[in-house]
Protein backbone atom coordinates (compact mmCIF):
# COMPACT_ATOMS: atom_id res chain seq x y z
CA UNK A 1 0.00 0.00 0.00
CA UNK A 2 1.20 3.53 -0.74
CA UNK A 3 1.75 5.81 2.25
CA UNK A 4 -1.56 7.17 3.49
CA UNK A 5 -2.25 10.67 4.80
CA UNK A 6 -5.64 11.25 6.41
CA UNK A 7 -7.10 14.44 7.87
CA UNK A 8 -10.22 15.03 9.97
CA UNK A 9 -11.94 18.14 8.59
CA UNK A 10 -14.70 20.04 10.42
CA UNK A 11 -16.50 23.10 9.08
CA UNK A 12 -14.89 26.40 10.16
CA UNK A 13 -11.94 24.54 11.72
CA UNK A 14 -8.47 23.65 10.47
CA UNK A 15 -8.13 20.00 9.38
CA UNK A 16 -6.34 17.77 11.86
CA UNK A 17 -4.07 15.05 10.55
CA UNK A 18 -4.85 11.60 11.91
CA UNK A 19 -1.83 9.62 13.04
CA UNK A 20 -1.12 6.00 12.26
CA UNK A 21 -1.42 3.69 15.23
CA UNK A 22 -0.70 0.08 16.11
CA UNK A 23 -3.12 -2.67 17.03
CA UNK A 24 -2.48 -3.91 20.55
CA UNK A 25 -3.77 -7.42 19.96
CA UNK A 26 -3.85 -9.56 16.82
CA UNK A 27 -7.18 -11.07 17.86
CA UNK A 28 -8.85 -7.65 17.52
CA UNK A 29 -8.19 -7.62 13.77
CA UNK A 30 -9.08 -11.31 13.54
CA UNK A 31 -12.41 -10.67 15.30
CA UNK A 32 -13.27 -7.74 13.02
CA UNK A 33 -12.48 -9.78 9.91
CA UNK A 34 -14.44 -12.75 11.25
CA UNK A 35 -17.48 -10.60 12.02
CA UNK A 36 -17.26 -8.85 8.65
CA UNK A 37 -15.04 -10.72 6.14
CA UNK A 38 -16.04 -8.23 3.42
CA UNK A 39 -13.31 -6.06 4.98
CA UNK A 40 -10.93 -8.45 3.16
CA UNK A 41 -12.97 -8.89 -0.01
CA UNK A 42 -16.62 -8.11 -0.80
CA UNK A 43 -17.25 -11.71 -1.90
CA UNK A 44 -16.29 -13.49 1.33
CA UNK A 45 -18.58 -15.32 3.74
CA UNK A 46 -17.12 -16.56 7.01
CA UNK A 47 -16.98 -20.25 7.82
CA UNK A 48 -14.93 -20.65 11.01
CA UNK A 49 -12.13 -19.04 13.01
CA UNK A 50 -9.19 -20.73 14.78
CA UNK A 51 -9.63 -23.90 12.72
CA UNK A 52 -7.76 -26.87 14.21
CA UNK A 53 -5.72 -28.61 11.49
CA UNK A 54 -3.67 -31.46 13.00
CA UNK A 55 -2.80 -29.37 16.03
CA UNK A 56 -2.18 -26.12 14.16
CA UNK A 57 -4.69 -23.27 14.39
CA UNK A 58 -5.65 -21.44 11.18
CA UNK A 59 -6.86 -17.88 11.84
CA UNK A 60 -9.91 -17.80 9.58
CA UNK A 61 -11.56 -19.95 6.94
CA UNK A 62 -14.05 -18.31 4.56
CA UNK A 63 -15.86 -19.28 1.37
CA UNK A 64 -16.93 -17.42 -1.75
CA UNK A 65 -18.88 -18.18 -4.90
CA UNK A 66 -18.86 -20.51 -6.70
CA UNK A 67 -17.53 -22.59 -3.79
CA UNK A 68 -13.91 -21.50 -3.31
CA UNK A 69 -12.42 -22.05 0.17
CA UNK A 70 -10.42 -19.03 1.36
CA UNK A 71 -7.64 -19.50 3.92
CA UNK A 72 -6.98 -16.20 5.74
CA UNK A 73 -3.74 -15.65 7.67
CA UNK A 74 -4.05 -12.49 9.79
CA UNK A 75 -1.34 -10.35 11.40
CA UNK A 76 -1.57 -7.17 13.48
CA UNK A 77 1.83 -6.16 12.10
CA UNK A 78 3.13 -5.87 8.51
CA UNK A 79 2.66 -9.22 6.76
CA UNK A 80 5.97 -11.03 6.19
CA UNK A 81 7.22 -14.09 4.32
CA UNK A 82 6.51 -16.20 7.43
CA UNK A 83 2.80 -15.54 6.94
CA UNK A 84 3.07 -16.84 3.36
CA UNK A 85 4.60 -20.11 4.50
CA UNK A 86 1.87 -20.47 7.15
CA UNK A 87 -0.88 -19.86 4.59
CA UNK A 88 0.60 -22.40 2.17
CA UNK A 89 0.80 -24.91 5.03
CA UNK A 90 -2.88 -24.39 5.89
CA UNK A 91 -3.94 -24.50 2.22
CA UNK A 92 -2.09 -27.82 1.90
CA UNK A 93 -3.72 -29.21 5.03
CA UNK A 94 -7.20 -28.20 3.81
CA UNK A 95 -6.49 -29.78 0.43
CA UNK A 96 -5.38 -33.07 2.03
CA UNK A 97 -8.67 -33.54 3.92
CA UNK A 98 -11.21 -35.87 2.36
CA UNK A 99 -14.67 -34.41 1.86
CA UNK A 100 -16.12 -36.02 5.00
CA UNK A 101 -13.28 -34.64 7.14
CA UNK A 102 -13.77 -31.18 5.69
CA UNK A 103 -17.52 -31.35 6.27
CA UNK A 104 -16.95 -32.28 9.93
CA UNK A 105 -14.84 -29.13 10.35
CA UNK A 106 -17.04 -26.61 8.54
CA UNK A 107 -20.57 -27.79 9.37
CA UNK A 108 -20.74 -27.72 13.16
CA UNK A 109 -23.88 -27.16 15.22
CA UNK A 110 -22.58 -23.99 16.88
CA UNK A 111 -21.42 -22.32 13.65
CA UNK A 112 -22.35 -18.65 13.31
CA UNK A 113 -23.21 -18.65 9.61
CA UNK A 114 -23.91 -15.54 7.58
CA UNK A 115 -26.93 -15.59 5.25
CA UNK A 116 -26.15 -17.82 2.28
CA UNK A 117 -22.95 -19.29 3.75
CA UNK A 118 -24.33 -22.68 4.82
CA UNK A 119 -26.03 -23.16 1.45
CA UNK A 120 -22.80 -22.38 -0.40
CA UNK A 121 -20.79 -24.71 1.86
CA UNK A 122 -23.25 -27.54 1.28
CA UNK A 123 -23.19 -26.93 -2.47
CA UNK A 124 -19.37 -26.99 -2.55
CA UNK A 125 -19.23 -30.27 -0.60
CA UNK A 126 -21.89 -31.88 -2.80
CA UNK A 127 -19.96 -30.95 -5.94
CA UNK A 128 -16.82 -32.52 -4.54
CA UNK A 129 -18.73 -35.74 -3.94
CA UNK A 130 -19.68 -35.66 -7.62
CA UNK A 131 -16.01 -35.62 -8.58
CA UNK A 132 -15.25 -31.90 -8.96
CA UNK A 133 -11.90 -30.59 -7.70
CA UNK A 134 -11.60 -28.57 -4.50
CA UNK A 135 -10.71 -24.91 -5.08
CA UNK A 136 -8.66 -23.12 -2.42
CA UNK A 137 -7.03 -19.71 -2.31
CA UNK A 138 -5.09 -17.85 0.36
CA UNK A 139 -5.24 -14.30 1.70
CA UNK A 140 -2.56 -12.66 3.84
CA UNK A 141 -4.06 -9.78 5.83
CA UNK A 142 -2.27 -7.35 8.12
CA UNK A 143 -1.36 -3.78 8.98
CA UNK A 144 1.06 -3.16 6.12
CA UNK A 145 3.21 -5.57 4.12
CA UNK A 146 6.91 -6.24 3.69
CA UNK A 147 8.33 -5.44 0.24
CA UNK A 148 10.00 -8.86 0.03
CA UNK A 149 6.62 -10.56 0.46
CA UNK A 150 5.05 -8.47 -2.31
CA UNK A 151 7.76 -9.69 -4.70
CA UNK A 152 7.21 -13.31 -3.67
CA UNK A 153 3.43 -13.15 -4.09
CA UNK A 154 3.72 -11.40 -7.45
CA UNK A 155 6.17 -14.07 -8.63
CA UNK A 156 3.92 -16.93 -7.53
CA UNK A 157 0.87 -15.28 -9.13
CA UNK A 158 2.43 -14.41 -12.46
CA UNK A 159 4.80 -17.34 -12.93
CA UNK A 160 2.74 -20.20 -11.52
CA UNK A 161 -0.81 -18.79 -11.10
CA UNK A 162 -0.61 -19.68 -7.40
CA UNK A 163 -3.84 -18.40 -5.78
CA UNK A 164 -2.64 -16.16 -2.95
CA UNK A 165 -3.20 -12.43 -2.44
CA UNK A 166 -2.23 -9.79 0.11
CA UNK A 167 -4.82 -7.59 1.84
CA UNK A 168 -3.17 -4.63 3.57
CA UNK A 169 -4.68 -2.22 6.07
CA UNK A 170 -3.55 1.03 7.62
CA UNK A 171 -4.72 1.82 11.14
CA UNK A 172 -5.40 5.47 12.05
CA UNK A 173 -6.47 7.09 15.29
CA UNK A 174 -10.23 7.84 15.35
CA UNK A 175 -10.96 11.48 16.25
CA UNK A 176 -12.73 11.86 19.59
CA UNK A 177 -12.70 8.13 20.34
CA UNK A 178 -9.88 6.76 22.46
CA UNK A 179 -11.14 3.19 22.05
CA UNK A 180 -11.62 3.28 18.29
CA UNK A 181 -9.46 3.27 15.17
CA UNK A 182 -10.04 3.87 11.48
CA UNK A 183 -9.06 1.02 9.12
CA UNK A 184 -8.10 1.79 5.54
CA UNK A 185 -7.77 -1.00 2.99
CA UNK A 186 -6.03 -1.01 -0.36
CA UNK A 187 -8.88 -1.70 -2.81
CA UNK A 188 -6.85 -1.34 -6.02
CA UNK A 189 -7.18 -5.06 -6.74
CA UNK A 190 -10.98 -4.67 -6.76
CA UNK A 191 -10.81 -2.72 -10.03
CA UNK A 192 -10.27 -3.89 -13.59
CA UNK A 193 -7.01 -3.93 -15.47
CA UNK A 194 -6.51 -3.16 -19.16
CA UNK A 195 -8.55 -5.98 -20.66
CA UNK A 196 -7.20 -5.79 -24.20
CA UNK A 197 -3.63 -5.84 -22.95
CA UNK A 198 -4.22 -8.60 -20.40
CA UNK A 199 -6.39 -10.91 -22.47
CA UNK A 200 -3.86 -10.86 -25.31
CA UNK A 201 -0.78 -11.26 -23.12
CA UNK A 202 1.39 -14.37 -23.16
CA UNK A 203 0.93 -15.03 -19.44
CA UNK A 204 -2.87 -14.75 -19.71
CA UNK A 205 -3.03 -17.14 -22.67
CA UNK A 206 -0.69 -19.55 -20.89
CA UNK A 207 -3.08 -19.61 -17.92
CA UNK A 208 -6.05 -20.12 -20.25
CA UNK A 209 -4.32 -23.02 -22.01
CA UNK A 210 -3.33 -24.55 -18.67
CA UNK A 211 -7.01 -24.68 -17.65
CA UNK A 212 -7.95 -26.10 -21.05
CA UNK A 213 -5.73 -29.14 -20.39
CA UNK A 214 -8.31 -30.24 -17.82
CA UNK A 215 -10.98 -30.46 -20.55
CA UNK A 216 -9.88 -33.82 -21.87
CA UNK A 217 -12.25 -35.27 -24.46
CA UNK A 218 -13.07 -33.71 -27.82
CA UNK A 219 -16.54 -32.50 -26.81
CA UNK A 220 -15.30 -30.93 -23.57
CA UNK A 221 -12.67 -29.02 -25.58
CA UNK A 222 -15.33 -27.81 -28.03
CA UNK A 223 -17.46 -26.64 -25.09
CA UNK A 224 -14.44 -24.85 -23.57
CA UNK A 225 -13.60 -23.04 -26.81
CA UNK A 226 -17.18 -21.98 -27.51
CA UNK A 227 -17.82 -20.68 -23.97
CA UNK A 228 -14.54 -18.74 -23.83
CA UNK A 229 -15.20 -17.16 -27.25
CA UNK A 230 -18.77 -16.18 -26.36
CA UNK A 231 -17.90 -14.61 -23.01
CA UNK A 232 -14.82 -12.83 -24.41
CA UNK A 233 -17.07 -11.21 -26.99
CA UNK A 234 -19.23 -9.65 -24.25
CA UNK A 235 -17.44 -6.44 -23.13
CA UNK A 236 -19.20 -6.45 -19.75
CA UNK A 237 -17.62 -9.80 -18.86
CA UNK A 238 -14.07 -10.89 -18.11
CA UNK A 239 -12.91 -14.48 -18.70
CA UNK A 240 -10.73 -15.43 -15.74
CA UNK A 241 -8.67 -18.65 -15.68
CA UNK A 242 -9.03 -20.18 -12.23
CA UNK A 243 -6.92 -23.28 -11.37
CA UNK A 244 -8.79 -26.04 -13.27
CA UNK A 245 -11.87 -24.01 -14.19
CA UNK A 246 -12.96 -20.77 -15.85
CA UNK A 247 -14.68 -18.02 -13.89
CA UNK A 248 -16.68 -15.31 -15.63
CA UNK A 249 -16.35 -12.01 -13.76
CA UNK A 250 -17.73 -8.51 -14.31
CA UNK A 251 -15.31 -6.42 -16.35
CA UNK A 252 -14.97 -3.86 -13.54
CA UNK A 253 -14.06 -6.41 -10.84
CA UNK A 254 -12.00 -9.42 -11.87
CA UNK A 255 -12.15 -11.01 -8.44
CA UNK A 256 -15.91 -11.49 -8.36
CA UNK A 257 -18.01 -14.36 -9.71
CA UNK A 258 -20.86 -14.16 -12.22
CA UNK A 259 -20.62 -17.55 -13.92
CA UNK A 260 -18.38 -20.59 -13.81
CA UNK A 261 -17.64 -23.71 -15.84
CA UNK A 262 -15.51 -26.76 -15.15
CA UNK A 263 -14.85 -30.21 -16.65
CA UNK A 264 -16.32 -33.24 -14.88
CA UNK A 265 -14.72 -36.72 -14.72
CA UNK A 266 -17.90 -38.05 -16.37
CA UNK A 267 -16.96 -36.26 -19.60
CA UNK A 268 -19.55 -33.49 -19.21
CA UNK A 269 -19.04 -29.83 -18.33
CA UNK A 270 -20.87 -28.23 -15.42
CA UNK A 271 -21.77 -24.56 -15.64
CA UNK A 272 -23.26 -22.26 -13.02
CA UNK A 273 -24.51 -18.70 -12.90
CA UNK A 274 -25.14 -16.30 -10.00
CA UNK A 275 -28.30 -14.26 -10.53
CA UNK A 276 -27.77 -12.16 -7.38
CA UNK A 277 -24.19 -11.38 -8.40
CA UNK A 278 -25.44 -10.26 -11.81
CA UNK A 279 -27.84 -7.74 -10.28
CA UNK A 280 -25.11 -6.47 -7.95
CA UNK A 281 -23.00 -5.26 -10.87
CA UNK A 282 -25.73 -4.83 -13.47
CA UNK A 283 -28.91 -3.73 -11.64
CA UNK A 284 -30.65 -3.11 -14.99
CA UNK A 285 -29.84 -6.57 -16.35
CA UNK A 286 -32.65 -8.30 -18.23
CA UNK A 287 -32.73 -11.89 -16.95
CA UNK A 288 -36.25 -12.76 -18.06
CA UNK A 289 -34.91 -14.84 -20.97
CA UNK A 290 -33.11 -17.27 -18.70
CA UNK A 291 -34.40 -20.78 -18.16
CA UNK A 292 -35.18 -22.15 -14.65
CA UNK A 293 -32.13 -24.44 -14.49
CA UNK A 294 -29.62 -21.98 -15.97
CA UNK A 295 -28.07 -21.31 -12.55
CA UNK A 296 -26.62 -24.83 -12.23
CA UNK A 297 -26.63 -27.25 -15.16
CA UNK A 298 -24.48 -29.93 -16.83
CA UNK A 299 -23.82 -30.11 -20.60
CA UNK A 300 -22.55 -32.89 -22.82
CA UNK A 301 -22.64 -30.99 -26.14
CA UNK A 302 -21.10 -27.70 -27.27
CA UNK A 303 -24.34 -26.59 -28.94
CA UNK A 304 -26.36 -26.63 -25.72
CA UNK A 305 -23.52 -25.06 -23.72
CA UNK A 306 -23.18 -22.23 -26.23
CA UNK A 307 -26.93 -21.60 -26.12
CA UNK A 308 -26.60 -21.25 -22.34
CA UNK A 309 -23.70 -18.81 -22.68
CA UNK A 310 -25.64 -16.69 -25.16
CA UNK A 311 -28.56 -16.45 -22.72
CA UNK A 312 -26.17 -15.26 -20.00
CA UNK A 313 -24.50 -12.73 -22.33
CA UNK A 314 -27.86 -11.39 -23.43
CA UNK A 315 -28.73 -10.35 -19.88
CA UNK A 316 -26.19 -7.49 -20.00
CA UNK A 317 -26.21 -6.64 -23.70
CA UNK A 318 -25.95 -2.88 -24.13
CA UNK A 319 -25.97 -2.20 -20.36
CA UNK A 320 -23.51 0.12 -18.67
CA UNK A 321 -21.99 -1.56 -15.60
CA UNK A 322 -21.99 0.05 -12.17
CA UNK A 323 -18.49 1.44 -11.66
CA UNK A 324 -16.88 1.84 -8.27
CA UNK A 325 -15.56 5.29 -9.14
CA UNK A 326 -18.95 6.73 -9.94
CA UNK A 327 -21.03 8.04 -7.05
CA UNK A 328 -24.73 8.66 -7.44
CA UNK A 329 -26.21 11.97 -6.45
CA UNK A 330 -28.43 11.91 -3.38
CA UNK A 331 -32.25 12.06 -3.55
CA UNK A 332 -32.29 14.21 -0.37
CA UNK A 333 -34.65 11.79 1.35
CA UNK A 334 -33.10 8.40 2.05
CA UNK A 335 -30.70 7.52 4.84
CA UNK A 336 -28.88 4.42 6.05
CA UNK A 337 -28.88 3.50 9.76
CA UNK A 338 -26.98 0.76 11.63
CA UNK A 339 -28.86 -0.77 14.56
CA UNK A 340 -26.25 -2.75 16.47
CA UNK A 341 -27.54 -5.72 18.47
CA UNK A 342 -24.27 -7.44 19.40
CA UNK A 343 -24.33 -6.20 23.01
CA UNK A 344 -27.07 -6.27 25.66
CA UNK A 345 -27.38 -2.48 25.41
CA UNK A 346 -30.02 -2.61 22.67
CA UNK A 347 -32.92 -4.87 21.77
CA UNK A 348 -34.53 -4.89 18.31
CA UNK A 349 -37.82 -5.93 19.95
CA UNK A 350 -37.87 -2.59 21.82
CA UNK A 351 -37.19 -0.60 18.67
CA UNK A 352 -39.93 -2.42 16.80
CA UNK A 353 -42.53 -2.13 19.56
CA UNK A 354 -42.02 1.51 20.53
CA UNK A 355 -40.83 3.00 17.24
CA UNK A 356 -37.21 4.14 17.51
CA UNK A 357 -33.62 3.48 16.49
CA UNK A 358 -30.57 4.26 18.59
CA UNK A 359 -26.79 4.46 18.59
CA UNK A 360 -24.11 5.75 20.94
CA UNK A 361 -21.23 4.92 23.20
CA UNK A 362 -18.90 7.62 21.90
CA UNK A 363 -18.71 10.62 19.59
CA UNK A 364 -17.73 8.45 16.63
CA UNK A 365 -21.04 6.58 16.89
CA UNK A 366 -23.39 9.39 17.90
CA UNK A 367 -22.06 12.34 15.89
CA UNK A 368 -23.88 11.47 12.67
CA UNK A 369 -27.06 10.44 14.53
CA UNK A 370 -27.42 13.88 16.14
CA UNK A 371 -27.49 15.46 12.66
CA UNK A 372 -30.29 13.19 11.37
CA UNK A 373 -33.23 15.40 10.25
CA UNK A 374 -36.92 14.96 11.01
CA UNK A 375 -38.74 13.39 8.06
CA UNK A 376 -35.79 11.31 6.88
CA UNK A 377 -36.64 7.96 5.35
CA UNK A 378 -34.42 5.51 7.22
CA UNK A 379 -33.43 2.07 5.92
CA UNK A 380 -32.28 0.19 9.02
CA UNK A 381 -29.48 -2.39 8.84
CA UNK A 382 -28.42 -4.91 11.49
CA UNK A 383 -24.74 -5.89 11.01
CA UNK A 384 -24.17 -9.40 9.66
CA UNK A 385 -27.94 -9.85 9.36
CA UNK A 386 -29.25 -7.43 6.75
CA UNK A 387 -31.82 -4.71 6.22
CA UNK A 388 -34.67 -5.18 8.65
CA UNK A 389 -37.00 -2.20 8.19
CA UNK A 390 -37.76 1.23 6.77
CA UNK A 391 -39.43 4.17 8.47
CA UNK A 392 -39.76 7.96 8.70
CA UNK A 393 -38.07 9.84 11.56
CA UNK A 394 -40.58 11.86 13.61
CA UNK A 395 -38.15 13.71 15.88
CA UNK A 396 -34.54 14.65 16.46
CA UNK A 397 -32.07 12.44 18.33
CA UNK A 398 -32.09 12.80 22.11
CA UNK A 399 -30.14 11.16 24.92
CA UNK A 400 -31.84 8.07 26.32
CA UNK A 401 -32.46 9.63 29.73
CA UNK A 402 -34.01 12.68 28.03
CA UNK A 403 -36.23 10.79 25.56
CA UNK A 404 -39.75 11.79 26.55
CA UNK A 405 -41.42 9.37 24.15
CA UNK A 406 -39.83 6.41 25.99
CA UNK A 407 -40.69 7.51 29.53
CA UNK A 408 -42.55 4.78 31.42
CA UNK A 409 -41.95 2.15 28.75
CA UNK A 410 -40.86 -1.35 29.73
CA UNK A 411 -37.64 -1.85 27.76
CA UNK A 412 -35.56 -5.01 27.52
CA UNK A 413 -32.36 -3.17 26.58
CA UNK A 414 -30.29 -1.00 28.94
CA UNK A 415 -29.27 1.76 26.47
CA UNK A 416 -26.31 2.76 28.61
CA UNK A 417 -22.57 2.33 28.18
CA UNK A 418 -19.83 1.42 30.65
CA UNK A 419 -17.67 4.33 29.45
CA UNK A 420 -20.39 6.80 30.49
CA UNK A 421 -21.08 7.96 26.93
CA UNK A 422 -24.79 8.42 26.17
CA UNK A 423 -27.07 6.46 23.85
CA UNK A 424 -29.06 8.62 21.41
CA UNK A 425 -32.65 7.66 20.55
CA UNK A 426 -34.42 8.67 17.33
CA UNK A 427 -38.23 8.25 17.13
CA UNK A 428 -39.42 6.63 13.91
CA UNK A 429 -42.71 5.71 12.27
CA UNK A 430 -42.16 2.26 10.80
CA UNK A 431 -43.41 1.84 7.22
CA UNK A 432 -42.41 -1.80 6.88
CA UNK A 433 -40.33 -4.29 8.86
CA UNK A 434 -39.50 -7.95 8.30
CA UNK A 435 -38.60 -10.76 10.73
CA UNK A 436 -34.88 -11.03 11.42
CA UNK A 437 -34.69 -14.39 9.65
CA UNK A 438 -36.05 -12.69 6.51
CA UNK A 439 -33.63 -9.74 6.60
CA UNK A 440 -32.62 -8.45 3.18
CA UNK A 441 -28.97 -9.36 2.72
CA UNK A 442 -26.47 -9.57 -0.12
CA UNK A 443 -22.88 -8.76 -1.00
CA UNK A 444 -24.01 -6.07 -3.43
CA UNK A 445 -25.98 -4.07 -0.87
CA UNK A 446 -24.56 -0.91 0.63
CA UNK A 447 -23.18 -1.12 4.16
CA UNK A 448 -21.12 1.29 6.21
CA UNK A 449 -19.41 1.43 9.59
CA UNK A 450 -21.00 4.85 10.25
CA UNK A 451 -24.09 4.83 12.47
CA UNK A 452 -25.99 6.75 9.81
CA UNK A 453 -25.27 8.38 6.47
CA UNK A 454 -26.99 9.44 3.27
CA UNK A 455 -28.05 6.42 1.23
CA UNK A 456 -27.19 7.21 -2.38
CA UNK A 457 -26.32 3.72 -3.72
CA UNK A 458 -28.99 3.30 -6.38
CA UNK A 459 -28.80 -0.51 -6.80
CA UNK A 460 -29.34 -0.88 -3.04
CA UNK A 461 -32.22 1.60 -3.02
CA UNK A 462 -33.95 -0.10 -5.95
CA UNK A 463 -33.82 -3.49 -4.28
CA UNK A 464 -34.85 -2.24 -0.83
CA UNK A 465 -37.77 -0.23 -2.19
CA UNK A 466 -38.95 -3.29 -4.12
CA UNK A 467 -38.54 -5.66 -1.14
CA UNK A 468 -40.20 -3.30 1.37
CA UNK A 469 -42.89 -2.15 -1.05
CA UNK A 470 -42.11 1.57 -0.79
CA UNK A 471 -41.67 4.17 -3.52
CA UNK A 472 -38.29 4.44 -5.20
CA UNK A 473 -37.21 8.10 -5.21
CA UNK A 474 -34.76 8.88 -7.99
CA UNK A 475 -31.62 10.89 -7.24
CA UNK A 476 -31.62 14.61 -7.97
CA UNK A 477 -29.02 16.27 -10.16
CA UNK A 478 -26.41 18.47 -8.57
Amino acid sequence: MNEIGLWHAVKDQLPTRLLETALKYEEHLETWLYEDPTLIAPSLLRVKRQVNLSGKKMDLLAIEEPGVWVVCEIKKTPVSRDALSQAIDYMTRIDMLNVDELEKIVLTENSNFQPGAKELITKALDRERQGEPRNIRGVLAGIGVGEDLRHMVTYLNEKYSFPVTVCTFSAMEAPGDENGIILLRDVSEDTSENLDQEQNSISYNDKLNAVKLNFRNAEQIKIFDSLVAEFKAQPNFYVRPWTKSIMISPSQHHGRYLAFFTALPSGDVRVSFGRDALYEFFPDAVATGLEPNDEDITFSTAEKALAWAKRISATVAGIQPVTKAAQSTWNEKDWYFVYGTRSDNREWEDALKYGFVSAGGGDWYSRTVKDLPVGARLFVYIPQTGYIGVGITTGKAAKFEESDFLRGKELKGRYTHENGEPEYMVPINWLKTVPIEEAIYGNGLFASQLSTCKLRHEPTLKRLCSEFGVEFIASTED
